[in-house]
């Protein structure tokens, strides 16, 4: 697969799984390892979104969508 594929495909999922979504707050892991934020969906289910990269940082990076 091709980074653009990749990236679209991506955009997709993320897309999907997070449109209509309100961010309520910023999160931050317990080891202080990763951030991110809580989004509310409209049907008021609460999904975690960690941003992510490589340890480097040096990547574009990507979102871990946790329900």
């Amino acid at each position: 697969m091709s980074d653009v594929e990749y990236t679209k495909m991506m955009a997709t999922a993320i897309g999907q799984s997070l449109v209509g979504a309100v961010i309520t707050q910023s999160v931050v892991a317990e080891d202080y390892s990763s951030f991110g934020f809580e989004a509310r969906m409209p049907t008021g289910e609460i999904k975690t979104v960690w941003v992510l990269s490589d340890p480097e940082g040096n990547g574009a990076g990507f979102l871990d969508v946790e329900s």
